[in-house]
């Protein structure tokens, strides 16, 4: 499926997608914030708060898919594999990976836009 096949709220899905991964990877390889001084933070430090706080509660929306659904979703936007690698990872076909990629994108979609993330 193109993005010109998809609807936007589903695009804006893959893009939260895709910032979650970027955002998580800098958290887990970020500086922590030094609490030694008092009274001012560095503005990169509370940035850094800021994007702990979105991947936190992406995962929790992420967490509210069935299985299946995170795993390729995670799969497909975070590792960028292929549905052949996907349906390994799974243990199914690849077929049912090309039918569970959509439905997890739309399932996705209406959580994030029922917690206003979209």
């Amino acid at each position: 499926m193109t993005v010109t096949q998809m609807q936007s709220s589903e695009v804006l899905a893959i893009a939260r997608l895709r910032q979650w991964s970027v955002l998580r990877l800098a958290t887990l390889h970020g500086k922590q914030t030094n609490y030694q001084r008092k009274g001012w933070n560095r503005r990169n430090e509370t940035k850094f708060a800021a994007n702990q706080i979105l991947v936190i509660d992406f995962e929790r929306a992420l967490g509210k898919l069935e299985a299946e659904e995170q795993i390729a979703l995670v799969h497909r936007y975070r590792d960028r594999e292929s549905d052949v690698e996907i349906a390994q990872a799974i243990g199914c076909s690849a077929r049912k990976v090309s039918y569970l990629m959509p439905a997890a994108r739309r399932k996705l979609t209406a959580i994030l836009d029922r917690l206003d993330m979209l």
